[in-house]
């Protein structure tokens, strides 16, 4: 496979602001990692993670949260499980990168 470079759109780039304020950066790393990592070893298709990565104090979160990963192509249910489309991998690779360095930059 071939790895395209890709970029946040500027609607993903405000949510991580949000999500920044919200101090929800480093859940968000770890269920992108795990949904970044089904890809790498999958490809598409239908998958689960454990829900409890999905699993925010607030509402609004999580569903910031699953706004941001449905805008890197994965279709992501409240019960963990996600579906993706077939190119989805570069993008969320994008969102991965961009969520670790902005863990970093917030310690």
């Amino acid at each position: 496979t071939c790895f395209n470079s890709a970029e946040l759109t500027e609607d993903q780039l405000l949510l991580l602001l949000e999500s920044l304020e919200a101090k929800i950066v480093p859940q968000q790393l770890q269920l992108v990692r795990e949904y970044t990592s089904h890809l790498a070893q999958n490809g598409g298709g239908r998958r689960g993670v454990d829900a409890s990565l999905l699993s925010f104090s607030e509402e609004k979160d999580q569903e910031l949260t699953i706004a941001i990963v449905e805008m890197s192509g994965v279709m992501v249910q409240k019960d963990g499980s996600f579906t993706c489309m077939e190119d989805a991998f570069s993008d969320m690779a994008a969102l991965c990168v961009s969520l670790f360095i902005l863990r970093l930059l917030s310690k």
